[in-house]
């Protein structure tokens, strides 16, 4: 792709946060998108596919640098402390809930959205990458546990699972501060 079409193409993932997370999913069309990107309704997809794609290419681009250094989690463990190496990690994770957690909800809201992300979680699998910050933690605390800083009664599977699924209902609670 073109430096041009790159450009073209982080404005059109910044408009799609953008527009979601004022307007909300139900009116994040695409046209609302291309206006606040100020481009054609046909460039979007000269650059996407579908709708889908471009809403999975909004959230993911904001995962890339939080699932850099959290793809680098497991190797941490041994080091500092368990309860502060997750605290950086969830704290990082927190960071993204402006643009994400709009995001996030519109993937459960939307079936074709839903699929498309599947088939994305799918593929990764298929090619033995993690997908992401669910399996990033799991294979932290695995790693923790095979060394004893983890209780081995514990399932980092499901103490990740609890540990992401308890951040997103911070970021969804309205009666939080978001200063």
């Amino acid at each position: 792709m073109t430096d041009r079409g790159d450009v073209t193409r982080q404005r059109l993932l910044a408009a799609t946060r953008e527009v979601v997370r004022t307007s909300g999913y139900s009116h994040a069309t695409t046209r609302a998108i291309a206006r606040a990107a100020e481009v054609t309704e046909a460039t979007i997809y000269r650059h996407f596919p579908d709708k889908a794609s471009l809403f999975l290419a909004a959230a993911m681009a904001q995962h890339d640098g939080v699932v850099a250094e959290l793809s680098a989690l497991p190797s941490k463990a041994g080091q500092g402390e368990v309860a502060a190496n997750l605290a950086a990690a969830l704290v990082r994770l927190a960071e993204l809930r402006e643009d994400i957690v709009p995001l996030e909800l519109a993937f459960h809201a939307d079936p074709e959205l839903a699929a498309a992300r599947t088939s994305a979680v799918s593929a990764a699998a298929a090619q033995g990458a993690a997908s992401g910050p669910p399996e990033f933690l799991t294979a932290y605390l695995a790693a923790e546990q095979g060394l004893g800083r983890v209780r081995a009664d514990i399932d980092p599977s499901l103490a990740a699972t609890t540990l992401l699924g308890l951040l997103l209902a911070l970021a969804l609670d309205p009666t939080r501060d978001r200063t």
